[in-house]
């Protein structure tokens, strides 16, 4: 049955509801833990790397060193050089792109920004910054050639397109119409000479007709793949793994010194109208319900400190009032040490999943102190606190 159905029997559906508000309340937390243990152990089985295990510090450098550069342009032309982006030209019209370096020289550098100036179907292409070069330094250099050119020309910092076009010498000018070459030179950065020859119908590769030098600018996208290469990935993720679990919070309990009962009354009272999507009225304001007086708990809590092995050994061996119920381990604690690997073995022993406690579950079943167990009785929920043997009962 779902709440959002048409009820045959709206009492009954509108307990069925409120147990599954309840259930959702009680355990959602114990659930997204687990799910997040789950996906980040079978990355560590060979699985694609998850997200967090991008935060380490060298791969951010590049990352982050990556995304400035392919940024550039629109810093360039919006923020630095204040221009209105690059240039948008239609599909069958032609593009020039003009692949240059600052190894051409600054004056010649210089010439070829002011023939681009004001040319929205002209394109300048750099690789990226020079070698240990930041990118400050080079939208200050590219700034300082640009002063008192006026309109600016569109500039773009781009290695995909000097992949793209096999570019691998400057100056070398590539004419695309309808994403294909449509004439191609090297050794040329005359604007003026290039548009003679695509009036006299010029087209294809026209070979080198120039001299032509070596991109002083390095191709970030290599060096991205040559950092990532040299990074030590299992060294990574044992780092990584190891800050998990020293920064993971744990809802630490006193061990229990006696054997106690404590009855947990789950009855509530609504503070206001409780009512399904569909509109339909669940529970009045002011209406005091048990949902266990019509659907069983169904689940037997076993709350332990997995690390004091006599916590894990009575747990173990702990049975449950009704052999129906579900059990479900929680963990006030967990070896910073050892991890995942602890972890496994848990699971390994228990033959189950294993959760962490957290605060509102504690809260919910006002745990107090552990090993403890929580079960249903009557329309009331038993919270068991168990003594350890006095052999093993301190806490070490």
């Amino acid at each position: 049955m779902r709440c959002f159905e048409l009820p045959q029997n709206p009492w009954r559906q509108s307990v069925v509801c409120l147990l599954c508000w309840f259930g959702v309340q009680t355990i959602q937390a114990e659930e997204a833990w687990l799910q997040r243990s789950q996906a980040i152990l079978k990355a560590l089985e060979g699985q694609p790397r998850p997200e967090w295990l991008y935060g380490q510090s060298e791969q951010l450098d590049v990352k982050r060193h990556a995304q400035q550069v392919m940024e550039a342009s629109k810093t360039i032309q919006t923020e630095a050089l204040s221009t209105s982006g690059l240039p948008t030209v239609p599909l069958n019209k032609p593009l020039t792109q003009l692949f240059v370096s600052f190894s051409l020289g600054e004056s010649a550098l210089k010439g070829i920004f002011e023939e681009a100036a004001g040319r929205d179907d002209v394109l300048l292409v750099f690789r990226g910054p020079k070698p240990s070069q930041k990118l400050p330094a080079l939208m200050a250099d590219l700034k300082r050639l640009l002063k008192g050119i006026d309109p600016l020309p569109n500039i773009v910092i781009d290695p995909t397109r000097f992949q793209r076009w096999s570019v691998s010498s400057v100056p070398d000018i590539v004419v695309e119409q309808d994403g294909k070459t449509s004439l191609h030179v090297r050794g040329v950065a005359s604007l003026s000479w290039l548009d003679e020859q695509l009036k006299t119908g010029k087209q294809g590769d026209l070979g080198t007709l120039g001299d032509v030098g070596e991109i002083a600018e390095i191709d970030l996208l290599e060096e991205i793949k040559r950092r990532m290469a040299a990074i030590d990935w299992k060294q990574k993720q044992r780092q990584a793994i190891e800050r998990f679990w020293g920064q993971q919070k744990f809802e630490d309990l006193p061990t229990a010194q006696a054997d106690r009962e404590r009855i947990v009354d789950l009855t509530i009272t609504a503070p206001r109208d409780l009512t399904a999507p569909n509109g339909q009225l669940i529970i009045r304001a002011g209406q005091t319900v048990n949902p266990l007086d019509k659907m069983p708990f169904g689940l037997c809590l076993m709350v332990f400190d997995a690390t004091e092995p006599a916590q894990f050994e009575l747990i173990r061996h702990q049975s449950c009032q009704d052999k129906q119920a579900r059990i479900m381990y929680l963990a006030t604690s967990l070896p910073r040490q050892e991890g995942w690997d602890s972890f496994k073995r848990l699971e390994t022993a228990l033959q189950a999943p294993v959760y962490l406690l957290t605060p509102d579950v504690r809260s919910r079943f006002q745990l107090q102190h552990v090993p403890a167990v929580v079960e249903q009785s009557g329309n009331r929920l038993l919270v068991h606190e168990r003594k350890l043997p006095a052999a093993t009962g301190e806490r070490s």
